[in-house]
């Protein structure tokens, strides 16, 4: 099985680590950003992984999401991930090269309670598909 879902538990974990730390200086918050990007990409990629499929090699997601539907698996939440997409795409690249990235504080812990569940979906179908 691949990595994927190690990589987005620890991507969140960065990224909760990195949200106690803002107050010191806003490059945790970009490190926060990037890293709750990560963690809903990697645990989208492994969900397709888990379903037979290929995902989308890129950041998009929209386009795993997509994949998903075409085998009739909906990620609970999935209208509130698609409505964060964009933030989401933008956080990948912006938050780490870009001078004049600002986050919305609100926007990070909606997307925090997004990472949270499809990481814990991720984790209930290894639970499910792994017998024993």
């Amino acid at each position: 099985m691949s990595r994927l879902l190690s990589r987005a538990k620890v991507a969140l974990e960065n990224a909760e680590h990195n949200y106690k730390l803002i107050s010191k200086d806003d490059c945790f918050l970009d490190a926060c950003c990037y890293n709750l990007q990560q963690a809903v990409e990697l645990s989208l990629k492994f969900l397709v992984e888990m379903t037979g499929q290929q995902y989308a090699e890129n950041h998009d997601i929209r386009a795993n999401l997509k994949i998903l539907n075409r085998v009739d698996y909906h990620v609970s939440n999935e209208a509130e991930l698609r409505n964060k997409a964009s933030t989401l795409y933008s956080w990948e690249t912006e938050s780490r090269y870009r001078e004049s990235f600002v986050a919305v504080i609100s926007d990070v812990e909606e997307v925090f309670a997004l990472a949270r569940a499809l990481v814990d979906e991720a984790e209930s179908k290894i639970r499910v598909e792994t017998p024993g």
